[in-house]
């Protein structure tokens, strides 16, 4: 019922008018391991101001959970026929703006995507997972639906398909309107979805993993920036900051944070020299090493040699 209030109080804006509004007819579909449908249709007898409005809600995977997305949707529709015994579709007979006895509607319509369905989805992906922000927290977005969303609504409210056909019809429409959200959440605000307007290209961020890779190969040979930026075809400027976009640091704390890491494990597990890891690393002073190291861990190697 809160859900109902917020996204209602979003598309009429005075609390006064909503009051008039009355439930006509409700629908609600499971789609198994798929997705779950709602349809509320409320009609009004006085003119009603109605915007339309959609709401993206983001609940990403925790322990044991898998992420969570709702598309919800508050439109004006319309009921097409009066008469019980004539159906909407031969109602509309291809053109429902035909229809004399149609009567204008508020649409509440809700898909929620089951969590199986979304990790199905994000199996086998190297990039971010689908609405989710660096800073993987849950989140509700609002946005205006696109025609193209409101043209699949209007088939996923009027349409003749029963049973098994209802469902696969349901499931590829939904598809669509997750589509269409995902193209709008990014192009309409890219920079709070990846940090700069770029990165909303999946060929940029697949340069940046690639840099990122680059960099791991080879933490006993520093890289110039220069250098790296050429091995990836990228610009100096975008691949430093399409790298703290995604990573949350810069290329050369990154890299410096690996390469200590790798350097502690030579110390402490493999039990290797200070001067033979320092060479390992692609230090040519010993005493730089140590900086370096002490930097990072707090400790000097031969500390932690000795615990």
């Amino acid at each position: 019922m809160k859900e109902i209030q917020e996204i209602l109080a979003l598309a009429i804006p005075q609390p006064a008018m909503s009051d008039q509004l009355q439930l006509a007819e409700q629908d609600s579909v499971t789609v198994p391991d798929c997705l779950d449908f709602t349809l509320q249709r409320f009609v009004y007898d006085k003119p009603l101001p109605v915007e339309d409005v959609a709401m993206v809600v983001y609940q990403p995977a925790k322990r044991g959970q898998s992420a969570a997305i709702e598309l919800r949707y508050c439109v004006a529709g319309s009921k097409y026929c009066k008469n019980p015994a004539c159906t909407d579709q031969l109602c509309a007979e291809g053109n429902k703006e035909a229809c004399k006895d149609k009567v204008p509607s508020v649409d509440l319509i809700t898909v929620r995507f089951q969590p199986a369905f979304i990790q199905s989805l994000q199996k086998n992906t190297t990039s971010f997972s689908l609405f989710e922000n660096q800073t993987r927290k849950p989140f509700v977005k609002t946005i205006q639906p696109c025609t193209k969303s409101k043209s699949v609504l209007e088939t996923m409210v009027h349409h003749d398909y029963e049973g098994m056909l209802k469902n696969i019809f349901l499931q590829s429409r939904a598809l669509d309107l997750l589509l269409y959200s995902s193209d709008q959440f990014m192009q309409n605000d890219p920079d709070e979805r990846y940090g700069c307007r770029f990165l909303t290209h999946l060929e940029d961020r697949e340069k940046i993993e690639k840099a990122r890779s680059i960099l791991l190969e080879q933490l006993d040979s520093p890289i110039t920036i220069r250098d790296l930026a050429r091995k990836v075809a990228m610009n100096e400027c975008y691949l430093k900051k399409g790298f703290k976009a995604m990573y949350g640091t810069t290329i050369y704390d990154y890299f410096q944070k690996e390469r200590m890491e790798k350097a502690k494990g030579l110390l402490y597990e493999k039990g290797m020299s200070v001067s033979e890891v320092a060479m390992l690393m692609g230090y040519s002073c010993i005493s730089h090493f140590s900086t370096a190291f002490k930097k990072h861990t707090g400790l000097k190697p031969c500390e932690l040699l000795l615990r």
